[in-house]
């Protein structure tokens, strides 16, 4: 889904952003070695608009890696979560391959390497400590692996959660699955905010409410951010499901 020369699909509002690819900046990634990548998602977006508003407390990006490339840490506090769009990679000594995952937990060197050509999406957040668990330690797993179940009892549309539902964990990764023609059974507003990234298919998404309302076509590629109590509803259209990515801060005092 390209735009026409001289617009763009892209899209920038205070509690909300759409990223389309027709405005992606390749360039090399800090921190890492020998990659390219596109920062999707960053508390920038907050300054970016000049009004003051708060931006997203997190940031998601891809990688493209080539043989040489190479990573050790996230940023120093920084939980980080890595998944393997394409191609294979090696995180922390564990193999993995398209719809491979890992989480990371904050402050643990690890070294993220793959075969040219990869292409990774990564999510990184200063991890909030609890009293009421430990640091969980790191946490591997495969999308094929982990059940999808009905969404609020509707069988079309199916979520996932990848990652262990553990109060230890103030994260949730989740892969949402919609048929044609399914949708949000209501229009979302709540305190999480939520990074996103379309895996396959098409769909309209509504973000923001009143002069603010915002109505976006989506597709593969595309990356959303959905700031706290921004409202927010999806739909599937075309002729075959629609699956995005999204992150989900949880398990914390609103305070």
């Amino acid at each position: 889904m390209t735009a026409p020369l001289g617009d763009t699909r892209t899209h920038l509002a205070r509690n909300h952003a759409v990223i389309g690819p027709d405005s992606h900046v390749v360039a090399p990634l800090p921190g890492w070695e020998e990659t390219q990548g596109v920062v999707l998602i960053a508390p920038a977006m907050g300054s970016a608009q000049g009004t003051g508003a708060n931006g997203p407390n997190f940031t998601q990006y891809l990688a493209t890696l080539e043989s040489t490339s190479r990573s050790t840490a996230a940023p120093p506090g920084c939980q980080r979560f890595v998944y393997v769009l394409e191609g294979k990679a090696s995180v922390g000594g564990n193999e993995l391959d398209a719809d491979g995952y890992a989480w990371l937990p904050p402050d643990q060197t690890h070294e993220i390497t793959g075969q040219a050509g990869s292409r990774l999406w990564v999510h990184e957040q200063r991890y909030a400590a609890t009293e009421v668990a430990a640091t969980p330690k790191p946490c591997f797993g495969h999308a094929s692996g982990v059940r999808a179940e009905p969404f609020l009892g509707d069988p079309a549309a199916r979520l996932a959660k990848l990652l262990p539902q553990e109060a230890a964990f103030d994260l949730e990764v989740n892969r949402f699955t919609f048929d044609p023609g399914a949708a949000l059974p209501m229009v979302e507003s709540h305190v999480n905010e939520h990074g996103l990234l379309m895996l396959e298919g098409t769909g309209v998404y509504r973000l923001g409410s009143g002069p603010e309302t915002h109505w976006q076509t989506v597709a593969t590629g595309d990356a959303i951010w959905m700031g706290a109590f921004c409202p927010q509803w999806f739909c599937c259209f075309g002729t075959g499901p629609a699956t995005y990515l999204y992150s989900k801060n949880v398990n914390r005092p609103a305070l």
